[in-house]
């Protein structure tokens, strides 16, 4: 898809421009080519007309001699291939020919061969050596009496030699032009479609679940990042619906198994071990009878933020449904995690005064903490739940606003 994608740009572009670059150089060749006769005809003209300048006199004195010196002279000029000067009735007076003179012009082996040429109205043909002979014709005329006609073969080998090297050379520019405009394209459809390969692969990532996205750097406002910085933006946004719990704003369940495996591993790997502390809100349904869910979602939100205050910045702490509460702790021992974090926490939350956005009273809150331990009681994700599981339930059954471990949990608890 992605190659089909700039395979087709590069296709496109190169071949539009090769479209353009063709109707150019034909445009070019056809404009220089009738240039090129209409100047190759203008100077037959000019040698025609001036040897009919001359023929007048030479006419009216019967001086046929001076004629024939004119004619070779004009023989000499590198386009002349023949000179004809007839009389009114096409009758052959002096020619480069001698075999032509008293003949009609033009012989059986011209007019056989006449064609027109769109570059102007004179006769062409092609001479017995396959060349193209314009034949150029200039009337001679005494005041308003015609004695007849100066009639010119002037070759077009000239023009076709130059067309033919006018074409070669249009024909290069032609490749080397399509050549640089092919590598221009390249690097053209590269600039398009990075930022879109690039959109791709993020699209890919958000559709896997990942959400773990570079911020785009804002060197420009074009719309490749404009769109980079709404699909950003819009990947972060994901990630709250994805993985935040819409309440309290913290991690849900599905991130915290995310997060789990990673810690565990981390665990296994450094040789570290990795504390749970399983939170719950001692008798949160009492709040939600007395003063109804909204109260209630307010307090959720308060003991959060305070549990929230006491963690490191290296524990995750996440929401694992209703009221309670699971916190990762790194490269903490049982003791350390008890004292240091679990302890600490429930303390501080017996000691806050949870006062409601109505004012009206305080509402006294107390957690119970169940502690487990990787890998002294758990060698993974799932036993290491069930374990704080445990503990909690031990918290609970023992009265409630404490902290138990999992290794104090000698004797087995009624079932849950």
């Amino acid at each position: 898809m992605k190659l089909n994608c700039r395979l087709k740009l590069i296709f496109s572009i190169s071949l539009l421009v090769f479209a353009c670059q063709l109707t150019t150089g034909y445009i070019i060749i056809r404009q220089s080519e009738e240039s090129l006769h209409e100047k190759n005809h203008n100077h037959g003209k000019e040698l025609a007309q001036s040897m009919a300048a001359f023929s007048v006199k030479a006419l009216a004195d019967n001086d046929l001699s001076s004629l024939r010196g004119q004619i070779e002279v004009a023989m000499h000029h590198d386009n002349v291939r023949h000179v004809v000067i007839v009389d009114t009735g096409h009758k052959v007076l002096v020619s480069d020919n001698p075999s032509q003179v008293d003949s009609i012009y033009p012989p059986e082996t011209i007019k056989k061969s006449y064609f027109l040429e769109k570059q102007d109205t004179n006769h062409h043909y092609r001479d017995a050596n396959n060349e193209i002979i314009a034949e150029i014709t200039a009337p001679i005329s005494a005041g308003e009496n015609s004695l007849g006609s100066v009639i010119l073969g002037y070759s077009q080998l000239e023009i076709a030699e130059k067309v033919v090297t006018l074409n070669r050379k249009i024909g290069i520019t032609l490749l080397i032009g399509f050549a640089g405009a092919f590598i221009i394209t390249i690097l053209l459809t590269a600039m398009i479609t990075r930022p879109l390969l690039r959109l791709e692969k993020t699209a890919l990532k958000i559709a896997r679940g990942n959400f773990e996205i570079d911020k785009p750097v804002n060197r420009c406002s074009d719309e490749f990042n404009l769109l980079s910085q709404t699909m950003y933006n819009m990947a972060k946004r994901l990630e709250e619906l994805v993985y935040n719990d819409p309440l309290t704003g913290l991690y849900n369940r599905q991130l915290l198994n995310i997060r789990l495996s990673e810690e565990l591993a981390r665990s296994r790997r450094h040789g570290q071990p990795l504390a749970m502390l399983l939170v719950d809100i001692d008798h949160f349904k009492r709040v939600n009878d007395t003063y109804g869910h909204l109260v209630g979602d307010e307090m959720l939100v308060k003991v959060t933020s305070l549990i929230a205050k006491h963690i490191r910045e290296v524990d995750c702490l996440a929401r694992f449904g209703g009221e309670e509460f699971i916190i990762l702790a790194p490269d903490m021992t049982e003791n350390n995690a008890r004292q240091q974090l679990a302890e600490r926490i429930r303390s501080a939350v017996a000691k806050e005064r949870f006062i409601s956005s109505a004012g009206e009273q305080d509402i006294d809150l107390t957690i119970s903490v169940g502690l487990a331990i990787y890998p002294t009681d758990a060698q993974n994700e799932r036993e290491l739940l069930v374990a704080a599981d445990q503990a909690l339930y031990g918290a609970k059954f023992s009265g409630r606003n404490q902290v138990k471990t999992f290794s104090e949990m000698n004797t087995p608890l009624p079932g849950r």
